[in-house]
């Protein structure tokens, strides 16, 4: 573990985390689309629902977890379950985000409570940005599903960051390397975080 996260007995409050992520949720379930919407909505819940093919570059893995949203009854259409998969999926990632957030600040912020007030902050500020809360709402596209991959990768980076000679670094960069190949086979953006994942592994483990 890093000198700043050991100084100060660093440890991750996934509840508070949890918390966050949870009242984000709430927030998006309550202004969620109840249907279908704009540009490509239709089109990638009809894929979903069927297992086919959107327009390239088709999104395969967006599909196969759609379709299983599809099939679930936590939603009175089809429509407005695939919208729940965007909104848990940001809403996963606001909790990620107040993680990342509270583990940068212990190098600034020797009090727990004012990082998780900064996790906290992070998690609010970008969860309701207009672009997120715009695809967290309506599942118009993949980027959501997107967004909780980069934030799971990004989370596993600054743990493998904290003890990269660890026991369990090298099977961290193994996950985080599956989870890159499986993101792009979501959307592209998947590989968004590669050069940032390869820039940490050189610094911390030259």
């Amino acid at each position: 573990m890093s000198a700043g996260a050991a100084e100060l007995d660093y440890r991750p409050s996934y509840l508070a985390a949890a918390l966050a992520g949870l009242v984000v949720f709430l927030l998006y379930l309550v202004t969620l689309a109840p249907t279908t919407s704009m540009w490509d909505t239709s089109e990638y819940i009809a894929a979903a629902y069927v297992l086919g093919i959107p327009h390239p570059p088709g999104n395969p893995f967006f599909v196969l977890i759609g379709r299983v949203f599809a099939i679930l009854p936590i939603a009175p259409t089809v429509a407005m379950r695939i919208n729940v998969l965007a909104a848990l999926s940001s809403a996963v990632s606001a909790g990620l985000w107040f993680l990342i957030t509270e583990r940068v600040l212990v190098q600034w912020m020797p009090r727990r409570w004012q990082r998780i007030a900064g996790g906290a902050l992070a998690a609010l500020i970008g969860s309701t940005a207009f672009t997120v809360w715009n695809q967290s709402v309506v599942n118009e596209k993949v980027y959501t599903v997107s967004l909780v991959g980069l934030a799971i990768i990004c989370w596993l980076t600054v743990r493998w960051c904290d003890d990269p000679e660890g026991p369990v670094a090298d099977r961290l960069l193994v996950l985080v390397a599956y989870l890159l190949g499986l993101g792009y086979a979501n959307h592209m953006a998947g590989m968004l975080a590669a050069p940032a994942v390869g820039l940490a592994v050189l610094i911390r483990r030259p």
